[in-house]
């Protein structure tokens, strides 16, 4: 076998140009695939770290049932605010902050016209602690600021929904909503933010008001609805959920991320399969470039075939002598190509992306990310893929009767 191996380059030599073709065709495919994979990376990190930290916690903590009926808001799902329950989802390995919410369902109108709503109460002094990004939902475009301890009667609304009632920071509306035990109340807020909007149902819906002054809206005074909770990593979530759901028991659904959005949870796993499936049509394209070059390879070397077979070199040594052609394209190919995907995904992992995420009205910067194991993953699926392409040319030539391979001009 290794005395095939210089066979093999030699042979590689000979058509300079087509080696060349072919090696770029393989050096591009991973390339592409390589820096294809990193930005797939980098978007899905992106889209998952704008929703944990601008919005839902890496987990929340809620009354046993509450998950089932979560779009109808329940209020009678609650729990008593602060006290032992937070102490004990605070003092959990890898928790790093806890903050109280409740969902509401209301009405909000402005003297002449009113519609539905779903309301976000926000316990302002640890809100920004789980939820950092929060902030950035009034940003550019937005109107205002979001909420401060010293909005007690603060709302910011949807981009959306303050367009269609053409209302302005500083404006006055009023909530109505059912409270708790059933009673219908109505309170005065003053709008103090404009989202820009993450979605357009959203920005069409969602109110943010003050936890207390949902409290006294709603007839609640010390409960909330759900605990949304940051941790240290959220390489362990799955460690502190499973910790957390021992430490609370059966009375409490303790729900990571992904159970609270599963229509988002959906659509990262359909934009993984797609760009799974980029990277898969890429690699087909290479395997064909291949085929090509050694189909033409055994083509042309006919009688060299012949000649080599007539000697005494056996027909799987011939076989084993263009798949080490092909393997030593793959093997050259894939590391030029891993280079060429590393250089670029490092660059614009450093000056970053700036592009529209699926379902966001507005743009966020995305850092391309990959692992050294995906370099290696790459260069292998090169080599064992350019084996694979030859193997019916190799076959081929192996199966030569030497007499008329001779005779071949």
């Amino acid at each position: 076998m290794a005395n095939l191996l210089p066979l093999a380059f030699r042979s590689l030599t000979r058509n300079r140009r087509r080696s060349a073709i072919t090696l770029a065709a393989i050096s591009v495919g991973v390339a592409v695939v390589i820096f294809a994979t990193a930005f797939g990376n980098g978007l899905l990190e992106m889209m998952i770290l704008q929703t944990v930290n601008g919005r839902t916690g890496a987990l929340q903590v809620h009354k046993k049932g509450y998950m089932d009926s979560t779009e109808a808001a329940p209020l009678k799902l609650d729990m008593s605010e602060g006290g032992e329950l937070v102490e004990k989802i605070r003092s959990t390995p890898g928790v790093r902050a806890v903050t109280g919410r409740i969902r509401f369902g209301a009405m909000i109108n402005n003297g002449s016209r009113s519609s539905m709503i779903l309301g976000q109460a926000l316990d302002v002094k640890t809100e920004f602690q789980v939820c950092p990004e929060r902030p950035a939902e009034i940003g550019t475009g937005g109107e205002g600021a979001h909420l401060t301890e010293k909005d007690t009667h603060g709302g910011v609304l949807g981009g959306e929904l303050a367009k269609s009632y053409g209302v302005k920071v500083g404006d006055t509306m009023t909530i109505t909503a059912s409270g708790r035990e059933g009673g219908i109340n109505a309170l005065d807020v003053n709008v103090a933010g404009i989202t820009r909007g993450a979605a357009p149902l959203e920005s069409k819906r969602f109110v943010s008001v003050p936890l207390a002054y949902a409290q006294e809206l709603l007839q609640m005074q010390g409960r909330v609805t759900e605990y949304a909770v940051a941790v240290d990593s959220l390489k362990d979530l799955n460690v502190v959920v499973d910790t957390l759901r021992a430490r609370l028991g059966d009375e409490y659904e303790v729900s990571p991320w992904y159970d609270v959005l599963p229509f988002f949870r959906d659509a990262i796993n359909r934009l993984k399969i797609i760009l799974s499936g980029v990277s898969f049509v890429l690699f087909v394209i290479v395997v064909f470039g291949v085929i090509n070059t050694m189909l033409m390879s055994v083509y042309e070397r006919v009688r060299e075939i012949g000649t080599m077979l007539a000697v005494g070199l056996r027909r799987r040594q011939v076989m084993w002598l263009f798949l080490l052609e092909a393997m030593s394209l793959g093997l050259v190919g894939g590391l030029l190509g891993a280079a060429i995907g590393y250089s670029i995904t490092f660059y614009f992992a450093a000056t970053g992306i700036l592009m529209s995420p699926p379902g966001s009205m507005f743009k966020q910067m995305i850092r391309p990310d990959a692992s050294p194991n995906v370099a290696v993953a790459a260069v292998l699926v090169a080599m064992l893929g350019a084996m694979l392409a030859a193997l019916y040319p190799a076959r081929k030539a192996s199966l030569m009767n030497p007499v008329e391979a001779l005779r071949t001009l």
